[in-house]
């Protein structure tokens, strides 16, 4: 009998053996016959229990595998199609410079003997602002100025005859005379502005020497400041005169100026495939100046009523095919097909595969599969 119950509590969990235990001691309360007392009712008795203890523990076994083995539904975030105006922008840069600008440039060669203005300084048309001492003035002044010394030198040399002396004094005073003459006959040379503005750049300081022609200052017309951009001869149609566009200054990212298509220049380069135009600033303010790097964003393709999302929504599958995730009323996410048209910053157009309000997956879409049950983030559990 001792046996028997050994081997009928091996087969039970360790949470059914105690009601085995209490069991088997009622059972040796009752009686103290051997097992060969045991009438076959009670041992067919004391196995069906036994069976149903163990039957019992394997279904509970079997309900905690199940729940280990549920998974949860994904959460996702969705957002619905909506139709709305998109604008598709062409982004550049260009670049502040002055319409109207003139480099003062020497009129020979010789060293600059006075500058009168330098950067940020304003320049008044007709007035002098440079003085230029030309070559041949500075050579022939200076072997005067050499004579002179030489001859003034030998004048005080001890032990001269009266004669020699006579004779250095009229060399001397014909020395003068010359040096004389060439400073009137050979003129410093002034430096004229030719027009109203602002210096901008000093190209040499004063006392530099400087060739025929070569820049000395440039003077800009801060009231003629534009934007100087060009593009891509694809995008030509959409730069015509007039058309307004944003307007963003490397220096003030924080501030977007309006700007106003002012020049189209009649010509593309062979060179660059490029077409320059012009932008004037509607209100440019003080600060703005030449030479400045502007960020500029025109308008080429304009589509009305079109289905917009996220652009973040759209995945792309090995076969090089857009596609996103529509959930259903079910919660549940279908792999849709779709045909991308532009984009607007964040936005991208779906020309097919896509209806108005259908609910789009826009975070979580990277771990989905095709028909997979999802939790939208904010519903009810």
């Amino acid at each position: 009998m001792k046996q028997f119950e050994n081997d009928l509590f091996s087969t039970v969990n360790f949470q059914n053996k105690q009601k085995i235990i209490n069991m088997k001691s009622i059972t040796y309360r009752q009686t103290s016959m051997p097992i060969s007392k045991f009438s076959n009712f009670q041992i067919f008795k004391l196995m069906l229990i036994a069976s149903i203890l163990v039957t019992q523990s394997c279904k509970n076994g079997n309900e905690k595998t199940n729940q280990q083995v549920v998974k949860k539904a994904p959460l996702v975030n969705v957002q619905p199609a909506v139709k709305t105006r998109m604008v598709s922008f062409a982004e550049f840069t260009g670049t502040v410079q002055a319409n109207i600008f003139s480099d003062i440039k020497s009129p020979a060669d010789g060293i600059i003997e006075k500058l009168y203005v330098r950067e940020n300084q304003t320049a008044v048309k007709d007035k002098l602002i440079a003085i230029i001492n030309p070559n041949d003035r500075v050579s022939l002044i200076a072997n005067n100025q050499l004579q002179i010394q030489d001859l003034e030198q030998k004048l005080k040399a001890p032990g001269i005859s009266p004669e020699e002396y006579n004779a250095l004094g009229t060399e001397l005073e014909n020395a003068k005379n010359n040096l004389e003459y060439a400073k009137k006959m050979y003129q410093i040379i002034p430096v004229i502005c030719p027009m109203d503005g602002m210096v901008t750049h000093r190209w040499l300081d004063e006392g530099s020497q400087i060739s025929a022609k070569e820049k000395i200052i440039t003077i800009s017309d801060m009231n003629s400041l534009v934007i100087k951009a060009e593009v891509n001869e694809k995008f030509y149609p959409a730069v015509s005169l007039g058309k307004k566009l944003p307007v963003i200054l490397d220096a003030f990212p924080g501030d977007t100026l309006t700007g106003v298509i002012s020049l189209v220049y009649p010509e593309i380069s062979a060179d660059t495939r490029t077409v320059k135009f012009d932008i004037k600033l509607v209100k440019p303010g003080e600060k703005i100046l030449p030479g400045m790097m502007a960020q500029l964003r025109i308008p080429v393709d304009i589509h009305e009523n079109a289905i917009a999302i996220p652009s973040d929504a759209v995945l792309t599958n090995p076969a090089n095919e857009k596609f996103v995730f529509v959930v259903n009323k079910d919660s549940i996410a279908f792999k849709r097909i779709v045909k991308p048209g532009i984009s607007s910053r964040k936005q991208i157009e779906i020309l097919s595969g896509l209806n108005e309000n259908e609910k789009v997956v826009v975070m979580g879409q990277e771990m989905l599969k095709d028909s997979i049950k999802v939790k939208i983030a904010g519903t009810p559990k």
